[in-house]
């Protein structure tokens, strides 16, 4: 399996639409489209999916974010 990568804002690319739709996947419709960066709203989706995951809030996607946003609940 290949190690996932660190995104922050900014970012963008095929890891950055995977981070996209799996937000829009947690119930974060304001992400509205996979296609797009790394912006500010997906940087507070982030911190919403951390705060619920109790993972440290920083809206950095990285090997402790990742888990919680593949998480099958």
């Amino acid at each position: 399996m290949k190690k996932l990568p660190m995104l922050r804002k900014g970012a963008e690319g095929e890891h950055v639409q995977t981070l996209r739709a799996l937000l829009m996947a947690r119930s974060h419709p304001e992400i509205g489209t996979v296609d797009g960066p790394f912006d500010t709203t997906v940087e507070q989706a982030v911190r919403a999916v951390q705060a619920w995951g109790r993972v440290e809030v920083d809206g950095i996607v990285g090997p402790k974010t990742w888990p919680v946003l593949l998480r099958v609940h």
